[in-house]
């Protein structure tokens, strides 16, 4: 049940009074999940990924819902799950998704990684090194092109480039390495992902529902493979598009500014909530 509107903070409400409403209503379950995305979501784009950094005021909201009693916090990202450790800088008992649920790790009370390795048979270690040459051999003929490895998969960054010739460069490696049997392809937002191991994030949201019967969810996330999770999402869940691209979510937010806003809300509703 929401609480009075008169003690909901003033100001401009991130997502409109909709959202304030469907946040109120969660974030005073017993317990409840809240899994983002990271970049885009907690940290702005930048040119290069590995300067990638939560906004401060997100970072210090996630802190204080980790410490909230009944409050389970999950970083779902498509990057290797080391680097979004390593940028991410978690909460004590985060879980952590990574390359879409390939990987998965949980951060301990000592604020240290335990991680479940990427286990790959020998054709797909083959099949891996195979869609790696091929999209380095693209990168090298298109300067500013830069290529992400992962336990995985290999990754297609354009970002650098101009729209025409990121798109050009994106659709070559969708309709050619993308293409071998066994690679999981996924577009994203000036990104091609060629995975060797078939991973979602709606498949690893719903895994970590799995653990936690009846808990509600909140999932954030600005990019087209946030979707296969916010189109899991049910009844007392919320789901939050960030950005203004098309989406199944019910809500929306402008940007990595307006998630750091309501993280700071639900951080200060769980902590009144806590202290009655």
């Amino acid at each position: 049940m929401s609480e009075p509107t008169s003690s909901r903070p003033s100001g401009t409400e991130p997502g409109g009074p909709e959202l304030t409403a469907a946040l109120q209503d969660f974030i005073a379950a017993p317990a409840v999940l809240v899994a983002l995305d990271f970049d885009g979501c907690l940290a702005p784009f930048v040119l290069d990924p590995a300067d990638a950094r939560p906004l401060p005021a997100s970072a210090a909201a996630l802190h204080d819902l980790g410490a909230q009693p009944g409050v389970h916090l999950a970083l779902v990202s498509g990057r290797p799950l080391a680097d979004l450790f390593r940028l991410a800088d978690p909460p004590p008992g985060t879980v952590l998704v990574g390359s879409h649920g390939a990987e998965r790790g949980e951060v301990d009370a000592a604020g240290e990684l335990h991680l479940t390795p990427v286990e790959l048979t020998e054709d797909q270690q083959n099949l891996l090194a195979h869609v790696t040459s091929a999209v380095e051999q693209i990168a090298h003929a298109h300067p500013g092109v830069w290529i992400e490895h992962k336990p995985a998969a290999a990754v297609v960054h354009t970002r650098a480039l101009p729209d025409e010739q990121a798109e050009a460069v994106l659709r070559e490696a969708m309709t050619g390495p993308g293409t071998l049997a066994g690679v999981s392809a996924m577009h994203g937002d000036q990104v091609v992902e060629l995975a060797v191991v078939d991973a979602t994030k709606g498949e690893s949201l719903q895994a970590l529902r799995t653990t936690r019967p009846g808990v509600p969810a909140l999932y954030a996330g600005d990019d087209v493979t946030d979707e296969t999770a916010l189109a899991v999402l049910g009844p007392g869940d919320v789901g939050v598009k960030v950005g203004a691209a098309r989406t199944v979510a019910e809500h929306r937010v402008a940007g990595v500014e307006e998630v750091a806003q309501m993280l700071q809300r639900l951080a200060m509703w769980r902590a009144t909530r806590s202290s009655r």
